[in-house]
């Protein structure tokens, strides 16, 4: 008998598991809010300051960037962790596309746009630095 519970002790606990599930939330999460954008433009050699406003789009992995360039343009941006990526779009008559991290509350950008409305259209290389609003 001894041997039976000795058996079916270690059977049970070679069969038995236990599944743990980890929900990491959200990844989106720690990009939303309101952000103070500071701008240079390599291009021109001029700084711009604006507000940004962060929401989620109906994709996991998508946010949307409201009043991006300060041109009051919606751009959808992925994330992946930390990174941000701008995929080519074009969001009334301008073109965008560039790419990015996130640092405690700063988001750090690097991204090209160009006013295809433009006689000329020129590109506008430009780095950002948005600092979220508490």
């Amino acid at each position: 008998m001894k041997r039976f519970i000795l058996f079916s002790l270690i059977l049970i606990s070679f069969t038995s598991c236990d599944i743990i599930y980890v929900n990491p939330g959200d990844g989106r999460d720690q990009f939303l809010g309101d952000y103070h954008v500071e701008e240079y433009s390599t291009t021109y050699r001029a700084w711009t300051n604006y507000s940004i406003h962060i929401t989620r789009s109906s994709a996991y992995d998508e946010i949307f960037l409201n009043n991006f360039y300060g041109a009051d343009l919606c751009i959808y941006a992925r994330i992946q962790g930390d990174q941000i990526t701008i995929p080519f779009q074009v969001v009334d008559g301008y073109e965008v596309e560039g790419s990015g991290y996130l640092t405690g509350r700063r988001i750090e950008m690097t991204y090209r746009v160009k006013d295809r409305y433009q006689y000329r259209p020129v590109s506008d290389f430009c780095e950002t630095t948005a600092y979220a609003d508490f």
